[in-house]
Order: structure tokens, then C-alpha cells, then sequence
């Protein structure tokens, strides 16, 4: 600023000292060569009624030093010139201001020396008897006028730029400090009011910046608020994969709560098939693998970004992988439950067809196709259950179940099956869940019929129903056979039966268990087992009222 402004104040004042020269030379020019003119004139008027004879008597007294005098006859010969030898000039008839005079009496011009840059002014009057006066003063024309003013002129400018460089420091020093002073953290005020559009814009783009952040950060907060409370582990890498962003998910997934912001990703992980998928992903490919961190399996997503670096995007299908698998163990399961019965079944109808059974065994033999057909059939119903339990469990229709009328229900159902094995079964208590009738009594004819059929001759099962303020508890509990230490943890698995001999005696399909224990969490409750082995076992059921569904 301060040389624009040293430069602005030299231009312009050097331009108006220029300007002013150059008017005042003309102006002072204009004066100086009328009052010239005048003098000439005034000298002109003293001889205006003298002949030739009486003018020249008078001029050889004549001795002004700056004016020429000059007296011609009447045939332009020079008599007199008080500059010049007369007998030296040529003839003056032919001049301009000679002729004028001869015309009207006087006459005037005035003649320019491009050698000399000076400029003549001539007066000529004629005298009574014809011959001409002529008066002539020299000076210097308006060019030369300025040129001898031009050292001033060019000593002032070159003042003037000293001053002006002073000036322009101070006077910079001056403007600038009110503008450098302006607060523009607080609130914005014009130091000046020719700056005041500047100040009010300025104070308008400093609240749309402000905004604009605001609105920026607010925007950050909310997708790293997002992001943090994410399930799934996202991390971003940059082109040579080093880790820009990762959220909490990520964060447990790779077990550190350290900040990793600024460490290659190959850092946190030496899996061969994840690095490869990054470095393709980086290279601009999308990518899609499997990842196993202790215990647990993640699908992830790498997607480029504009080949500056990419996204991963870890999503937990660990629960997925292990029903995958559980399904995949079911159906072989499935197939070999159900080709035992089936083989038996058609071994001893092939036996019968064939005649190779004595009359007095073959009812022996149809009693075992029964038996195994009757397996058969409850096997499939159980597949059935189970199978609808996970596919439709969200279709059930949930109700207000009194525990007891159950208990009661499946006492009743099962009460030829306890007389056969010489069972006491008492119920004792009440409580209400809210579930769907026909899921809980499947669950509690399951418990009932284990403690009925684990049992020994003689022996009880006992259904109690307790209630507090938080939950209610189903306990069935039976004086059986119980169940062995290393055994306990897999009873709920599908199709696992502790001694399977006994369980084909008895006809259970070995899901019983696992239908109990998935029908307990669809009405928000959970199973545990107590067990001595020879003694009894104790199952319970805890519905939590809170977790309930409604």
C-alpha cells in the first residue's frame, strides 16, 4: 500500500506541477508580449507627428537598450538603426508591418528565429512626410520561456518526490494502522466510513465462514458419532494404506484402544488374504474377503476411493457362519436320524416280505417296524418344530400364559406315559409370562417328558413356579438318573442324546432339549440345568420381566 500510494501522490502532483508550468507560461507569455506590444506602441505615439528630418535629430539621442529603432524612407532605403550599421540592411520596403504602415499609418508582426528560439515584435508608424519609424523589441518565444523555467520545474518535482515519499510513509502509516487494529474476532467496526462496504462484507463472509464450519462440524460429529456407535469396524487408509480414521468396532476388532491414526494397516494385521484385498483395493479394485480374529468371522468390504486410497468395512457374520454351519450339521444330522429308522423299518419289511420270518416271531417284527415307524414320525414332528421355531418364530402370536394351566395340560397329556414308568409328577405354584400357549407347552411337555422318561420307577417330577419382583421361574426337576459332569454343556445341542441307547428304549429324537432352549429365548427367557449324576436333575427357566416381549 504504501508505494501505491507514494506513487499515486508522485503522479498526480507531478502531473499538476507540469500543468500549472505549462498554464502559467502561457498565461505569463500572453501578458509579457501585450504589454511588449504596448511599449512599442507608446514609443510609436512620441513620433507620430514628426517628419523623417526631426525623427532623426531625436533618435540619434534615442539609446534604449532592449528596443531597436529603425528609421526607413519612403523607398524602404534604412536612414537610421541604433542596433545596426544602416549602410549594412538591406531594403525594408517589402516588410509586413513597412507595408501596413504605408497602407494605414502603422502596422505591426512579429518574426520567429529557429536558430536563436527568440521571437521579434515589430510597430511601424508612418511619419508626416512618408517615411516609417520602426520600433522592434527581441524576446525569448514561449518554448524558450519554459525551457528556462524547466531546472525550477525540475527542482521542485524532485522535492516534491521527497516529500512525497515522507508523506506517503506517514500518511500509509496513517490508514493502515486503524485497519490493521480491527478486531476481527469480536465485532467488526469501519475505522473509516469510505470502509465500511469492505468492513460489512467482510463481517458478512466471516459469519457465512462461521456457519459454514459449523455447519461442517456439526455434519463431522454426526457421522463420527455414527460412526463410533457402529456395530461394524470401519477403517480408512490412504494410498500407501496408512490408517486415517477407524471407529471403535474396528478398534475392539483388532483388540487396541491405542491410537493408531498415522500406522499402516498391515501393522494391525498379517492376514495374507486381507493385506492382498487392500493392496488391490488400493491399486482401485473393489474387494471382498473373509477375515478370523480370535474366534470370531468378519466379511470385509474395501472399496477405492477415487484411487486415493480405500474404505474397509468389517461386518460380524460370526453368528451367521455358525448357524451356516449348525444348518449345514443339521441337515447331515437329519439325513442320518432319519435313515436309522428308515433302514430298520425296511430291513425287517423286507425280512417278512421275503418269508424269511417264522410265523411265531413276525409280530415281534411288525412290533419293531411300529416302534421305529412311531420314532420315525416323531422325529419328523420335531424337525418340523424346530424348523418353524427358526423360520416363523416371529409370526407366533403372543398372549397372557398361566404357567400352572399348562403344567396341568402337559400333566394330563402325559399322564398314561408316567403310569408306565411308575412316575409321580405334582405341580406346584402359578405365574403369568406373556408368550404364545402353544410354544410354551411344547417347551414345558419337553421338560416333563424328560423328567418322566429319565426317571426311575418310583421316582418323582416336580413342576414349581415361583415369582418375584424382576422374574419367574419355571423348575422342573425330577429324582431321575441325572446327567454326567462332562455332558451337561452339550444337552441343548440338536440331535445330541447322552446315552443313546436309552434315549432309543425311550423314543427321543434328540431334539427335545434344543427345542426347549430356543422356544425359552423367543419368549425372552433362558435355560440352565443342575445335574448329579444318580440323583436327579434340575432344569430352569428364568423369564425376565423386562425382557419379556409385549
Amino acid at each position: 500500500m504504501k508505494k501505491r500510494i507514494y506513487k499515486n501522490m508522485l503522479t498526480l502532483t507531478t502531473l499538476a506541477i507540469l500543468l500549472v508550468s505549462v498554464l502559467f507560461c502561457f498565461v505569463f507569455y500572453n501578458q509579457f508580449t501585450t504589454q511588449v506590444k504596448a511599449d512599442l506602441r507608446e514609443q510609436s505615439k512620441l513620433f507620430a507627428n514628426d517628419d523623417t528630418e526631426s525623427a532623426l535629430g531625436e533618435l540619434n539621442d534615442y539609446r534604449p537598450s532592449d528596443i531597436r529603432a529603425t528609421l526607413i524612407l519612403g523607398d524602404g532605403t534604412v536612414l537610421f538603426d541604433n542596433v545596426s550599421d544602416a549602410g549594412a540592411l538591406e531594403n525594408h520596403l517589402e516588410r509586413t508591418e513597412v507595408q501596413e504602415a504605408i497602407v494605414s499609418g502603422f502596422g505591426e508582426s512579429s518574426r520567429y528565429s529557429n536558430t536563436l528560439g527568440l521571437e521579434t515584435y515589430y510597430y511601424a508608424v508612418r511619419l508626416t512626410d512618408g517615411g516609417i519609424l520602426r520600433f522592434a523589441k527581441t524576446t525569448q518565444s514561449i518554448w524558450g520561456l519554459f525551457a528556462g523555467a524547466l531546472p525550477i520545474i525540475l527542482g521542485i518535482i524532485a522535492v516534491i518526490i521527497i516529500i512525497s515519499y515522507i508523506a506517503a510513509s506517514r500518511l500509509t502509516k496513517r490508514i493502515v494502522e486503524p485497519i490493521n487494529n480491527v478486531d476481527l474476532s469480536g465485532e467488526l467496526t469501519a475505522p473509516y466510513d469510505e470502509l465500511a462496504p469492505f468492513i460489512r462484507t467482510i463481517a458478512n463472509q466471516r459469519r457465512k465462514i462461521s456457519e459454514d464450519f459449523a455447519a461442517l462440524q456439526d455434519s463431522r460429529d454426526t457421522i463420527h458419532t455414527i460412526t463410533e456407535n457402529m456395530n461394524e469396524g470401519i477403517v480408512m487408509v490412504d494410498a500407501g494404506g496408512v490408517v486415517l480414521t477407524i471407529n471403535k468396532s474396528a478398534r475392539a476388532i483388532f483388540g487396541t484402544d491405542a491410537y493408531i491414526e498415522g500406522r499402516n494397516i498391515r501393522e494391525l494385521s498379517r492376514d495374507i488374504s486381507l493385506t492382498h484385498s487392500i493392496g488391490q483395493a488400493l491399486l482401485g479394485y473393489s474387494e471382498n474377503t473373509s477375515f478370523e480374529k480370535d474366534g470370531r468371522i468378519f466379511n470385509v468390504l474395501i472399496s477405492p476411493v477415487s484411487k486415493t486410497g480405500a474404505i474397509l468395512f468389517f461386518l460380524d457374520i460370526t453368528e451367521k457362519a455358525l448357524a451356516d454351519e449348525r444348518r449345514r450339521e443339521f441337515s447331515a444330522n437329519v439325513s442320518h436320524e432319519l435313515k436309522t429308522p428308515l433302514t430298520s423299518i425296511y430291513g425287517n419289511a423286507e425280512l417278512l416280505c421275503g418269508g424269511m420270518v417264522n410265523e411265531d416271531d413276525k409280530p415281534n417284527f411288525y412290533q419293531k417296524i411300529m416302534d421305529e415307524a412311531s420314532r420315525l414320525i416323531a422325529l419328523i414332528e420335531d424337525i418340523i418344530m424346530i424348523s418353524e421355531l427358526d423360520e416363523r418364530a416371529e409370526q407366533q402370536t403372543f398372549e397372557l400364559v398361566n404357567l400352572a394351566d399348562v403344567a396341568l395340560d402337559c400333566k394330563e397329556a402325559l399322564a398314561e406315559k408316567a403310569s408306565v414308568f411308575s412316575v409321580d409328577v405334582e405341580i406346584d405354584g402359578t405365574g403369568y409370562i406373556t408368550g404364545s400357549y402353544s410354544l410354551i407347552y411344547e417347551m414345558l411337555f419337553n421338560l416333563m417328558d424328560n423328567a418322566i422318561k429319565y426317571n426311575k420307577p418310583g421316582g418323582s417330577a416336580t413342576v414349581a413356579i415361583t415369582e418375584d419382583t424382576s422374574q419367574i421361574t419355571l423348575i422342573v426337576s425330577d429324582t431321575g438318573i441325572g446327567i454326567p459332569p462332562g455332558e451337561r454343556e452339550r444337552i441343548f445341542e440338536r440331535f445330541y442324546r447322552v446315552d443313546k441307547s436309552r434315549s432309543k428304549k425311550t423314543g427321543g429324537t434328540g431334539l427335545g432339549l434344543a427345542i426347549v432352549k430356543h422356544i425359552a429365548s423367543l419368549v425372552g427367557g433362558t435355560v440352565s440345568v443342575a445335574s448329579e449324576q444318580g440323583k436327579g436333575s434340575t432344569f430352569t427357566v428364568y423369564f425376565n420381566k423386562m425382557q419379556q416381549k409385549q
